[in-house]
C-alpha cells in the first residue's frame, strides 16, 4: 500500500540574488503548539503531530545531516534522509538486542522507544497528505519476500499498520520478481526510478523498500524568457556554463559570516526550497561542519523578508549509493555482519547484505521534481523598517540544497549542486 501525500520542501540551492530586506521584517515564530493524538488521527488542514512525535521527527534530522555529511565530496548529489529513515524504522521492528539499539541510535532516536517511532513516522504519513493540495508527495513501503522465506506476523501486521508496507511473496529464482520489484519502483516514483536492482543473488530473502516522490510548483515560478546560458564556478576554478534561471521577487533571506540563504516557496507555502551559498572562499564542507540539524531548523526563523533579485540554475542530478560505510559510520555496523539480530522478523539468520538509494532531483522554471529508493537486500546470514534592504545573493559556485517540510523540519532531499 502506499499513502498519496501532498506536500512541498525546504532545499539548498545555488542562486543569485539582489534583494532588499528590513530588519524589522523578521520572520515570525511559528506556534510550536501541539496537540496529542493516535496514529490514526488526521487533520484536514494542518499537520498536527503530538510532542512526542515532532520531538522525535527533530533527533532524526540530526541523522539526516550527519547522513549527508558523509557524502559530501566532489561531485553534485542528491539524497533522501527520510527515505532512509523508513527503510531503518521497518528493519528496527524487526530487529532485536543490540541490533534494534544501533539503529535506533544511528537515526539520532536512541532514547526513544520503539511505539513511539513508529507512531511518529505514521503520524507523518497521515498528516502531511493534506498539507498542500498544489503539491505532490508519495511516500510509499514495500516488502518483497521470497517465495521460501517466512516473515513474522507480528512484523507483518506492525509494518503494514505502521508504515503502509505492502508485503508480497515472489519466487526469487524467477527474473519475473525483479521485474515485480522495479515495476513498483516505477510506479511510486512516476517514473524518475525506474529500477532498483539488476539482479537477486542467491543469498537474498527478501527486499524491503521505500519510495519518495516529491513534486512542487513555485508559488512564483520563473520565467523561462529570462533563463540564460551563465558561468557557473567550481572547486577546481573551473568556468562551466549552466541555464541559470532568473526572477526578482519578495523571499525570505538570511546572510552570515559563513554563508547567505534565500527560502523559495512551493504551493501554499507550506513547503519551501532553502538555498545555502557558502561564502567565497568557504567550501560546502567547512559549512557543512559549522552546521546540525537544530542550526538548519533554526534558519528560517533567523530570515528577513527581502526583495531578491535571484539567478538558479536549472538543472538535473541522480546519485546511486551503497549505504553500508555510511550507516555503519553513523552507529549501526552490526546490521551488516553475521552478528545480525533480526529474530522479530523471521527465525532465519539473516542480516542485510547491502542498502542502497538512488535519487534524482529537477529543478526547473515551473518547479522541482524529486524522487528516491531506499533499499534493504536482506540476505541469509539596519534600513528604513518600510524600506527593505537589497541585497546580492548569486549561486554561481557550489551549494547545499535541502528539501523539508516545514512545521516539523522533516527532510526529505538534501543534496550538494557543484555544476554539472
Amino acid at each position: 500500500m502506499n499513502k498519496k501525500i501532498k506536500t512541498a520542501a525546504l532545499a539548498g540551492l545555488s542562486a543569485l540574488a539582489l534583494a532588499s530586506c528590513s530588519s524589522t521584517n523578521k520572520i515570525a515564530k511559528e506556534d510550536n503548539a501541539t496537540k496529542p493524538n493516535s496514529y490514526m488521527d488526521t487533520d484536514a488542514k494542518y499537520l498536527i503531530l503530538s510532542n512526542d512525535q515532532r520531538a522525535t521527527i527533530n533527533k532524526g534530522n540530526e541523522f539526516a545531516v550527519n547522513l549527508f555529511k558523509t557524502q559530501i565530496d566532489m561531485q553534485s548529489k542528491v539524497i533522501s534522509p527520510l527515505s532512509v529513515s523508513y527503510l531503518m524504522g521497518m528493519l528496527a521492528n524487526g530487529a532485536d538486542g543490540d541490533t534494534q539499539k544501533e539503529i535506533l541510535a544511528s537515526l539520532g532516536v536512541g532514547d526513544v522507544t520503539l511505539q513511539t517511532l513508529n507512531e511518529s513516522y505514521r503520524a507523518l504519513l497521515n498528516s502531511t497528505a493534506t498539507a498542500d493540495k498544489q503539491t505532490t508527495i508519495n511516500i510509499a513501503n514495500y516488502i518483497a519476500a521470497d517465495k521460501h522465506f517466512q516473515l513474522k506476523s507480528d512484523f507483518r501486521n506492525t509494518v503494514g499498520k505502521m508504515y503502509d508496507a505492502g508485503v508480497e511473496s515472489l519466487d526469487f529464482s524467477s527474473s519475473k520478481a525483479v521485474d515485480k520489484i522495479n515495476q513498483w519502483c516505477s510506479k511510486q516514483t512516476n517514473g524518475m526510478i525506474p529500477k532498483i536492482v539488476d539482479r537477486l543473488s542467491a543469498s537474498d530473502v527478501a527486499v524491503l523498500m521505500n519510495a519518495i516522490y516529491f513534486e512542487g510548483t513555485w508559488e512564483t515560478p520563473f520565467e523561462k524568457e529570462l533563463t540564460k546560458e551563465e558561468n557557473f564556478r567550481g572547486y577546481t576554478r573551473d568556468i562551466k556554463r549552466v541555464q541559470m534561471m532568473h526572477q526578482e521577487d519578495n523571499f525570505s533571506y538570511l546572510n552570515n559570516n559563513t554563508f547567505e540563504a534565500v527560502t523559495l516557496p512551493y504551493g501554499n507555502r507550506t513547503y519551501n526550497m532553502t538555498v545555502l551559498l557558502p561564502k567565497e572562499g568557504v567550501s560546502i564542507e567547512e559549512m557543512m561542519k559549522q552546521l546540525d540539524a537544530q542550526k538548519i531548523g533554526s534558519l528560517y526563523r533567523d530570515m528577513e523578508k527581502c526583495v531578491v533579485d535571484l539567478k538558479l540554475p536549472k538543472f538535473t542530478t541522480s546519485t546511486e549509493v551503497v549505504l553500508n560505510d555510511a550507516i555503519s559510520k553513523l552507529g549501526a555496523p552490526s546490521i551488516f555482519t553475521g552478528a545480525a539480530n533480526f529474530k522479530n522478523m523471521s527465525d532465519a539468520s539473516i542480516f542485510i547484505s547491502k542498502m542502497l538509494q538512488k535519487a534524482k532531483i529537477e529543478v526547473s522554471e515551473e518547479g522541482t521534481k524529486a524522487a528516491a529508493i531506499t533499499a534493504g537486500m536482506v540476505a541469509m546470514t539596519a534600513l528604513n523598517p518600510d524600506e527593505p534592504r537589497h541585497v546580492k545573493f548569486h549561486a554561481n559556485r557550489p551549494f547545499v540544497y535541502i528539501i523539508t517540510e516545514r512545521q516539523t523540519g522533516a527532510i526529505f532531499f538534501i543534496g550538494q549542486y557543484l555544476g554539472e
